[in-house]
């Protein structure tokens, strides 16, 4: 079957230029109000026109004004308020959970006998050594400095005598004042293992009875507070005089690190935990200065 595509075309061009007659009438006079000519080419292009005009006001609306970020898959959502919170939210939880991890595999560790070493804690830290820039040397620093030398030299042996008086005058006051210090007994008992530093026990122990009271020697805040595997349950005190006392194995701890502690105070209860003890007592150390000291020598514990 052949199609005669001219006569397929005059037949739509006639159907196109088909025209009608749109009148509008008064409903109680049937009046005529206005009339209009249409045909189905005009309103073919009356719709058209409009369908167009509304799609490119709606194409600048969603290009020119923030309503593109209402688009699916066409909005940067980074710039989204509510995403910028919940990403906040995310990092802060990241962040919490990574320190949280870091604690319980640190804790293990300890737990386990194996905690960290120095090399693994700064495995991660590097420094960078930087040369200095050079220099250039002046002729009155140098002969400043000549001067300086030869009246250093001719000086040495009287200030080394001095230095070496004052050190002597410092040690003797040092152990004036440790000796004028009142300390309380911690526990009152019998000691067993003594002050022997160079097996590395740098206190005493204290032999009492089970849920006996300890208490400060000075006044003090309490710089530690917490539970190791070897030593137990731990606490240790600042004093005055660049002082510090810890008591070591106790079965509770009675005061928090930053409490204030008065002397005589009962800041623990004597116990047994840790694995470096064999029996309910109280391993007591003084230290002055970074270095320990003999508590026997300065305080009596029969």
């Amino acid at each position: 079957m052949n199609f005669d595509f001219k006569k397929i075309k005059k037949q739509l061009k006639a159907h196109l230029s088909k025209s009608f007659l749109f009148q509008l009438r008064d409903e109680d006079t049937f009046e005529e109000i206005a009339s209009y000519k249409l045909s189905f080419l005009n309103v073919y292009i009356l719709i058209s026109t409009v369908l167009c005009i509304s799609g490119l006001i709606t194409l600048f609306l969603i290009i020119l004004t923030p309503l593109k970020n209402l688009v699916p898959g066409y909005g940067d959502i980074s710039y989204s308020g509510e995403y910028q919170t919940l990403s906040k939210r995310i990092q802060t939880i990241e962040e919490e959970i990574a320190v949280r991890d870091t604690y319980i595999l640190s804790l293990r560790r300890i737990l386990s006998g194996n905690p960290e070493t120095v090399d693994e804690v700064t495995k991660d830290v590097h420094f960078k050594l930087e040369n200095p820039d050079p220099v250039q040397k002046v002729r009155e620093d140098s002969i400043l400095r000549v001067e300086f030398e030869a009246g250093r030299s001719s000086d040495k042996r009287n200030q080394g005598r001095f230095f070496k008086n004052l050190d002597k005058q410092a040690l003797s006051v040092s152990r004036k004042t440790l000796e004028e210090i009142e300390f309380t007994c911690p526990l009152k008992g019998p000691v067993g293992a003594g002050y022997k530093p160079e097996k590395g026990h740098f206190g005493i122990d204290i032999i009492a009875a089970e849920n006996s009271p300890i208490k400060a020697v000075l006044n003090g805040s309490v710089i530690q507070s917490d539970w190791s595997l070897e030593n137990g349950h731990t606490i240790a005190i600042q004093h005055n005089d660049n002082l510090v006392s810890v008591y070591k194995h106790n079965s509770s701890l009675l005061k928090k690190v930053g409490s204030q502690i008065k002397s005589g105070e009962a800041i623990a209860i004597i116990g047994n935990t840790g694995t470096l003890t064999q029996g309910p007592h109280l391993h007591f150390e003084l230290w002055y200065q970074g270095k320990p000291i003999n508590p026997v020598d300065y305080i009596r514990f029969n």
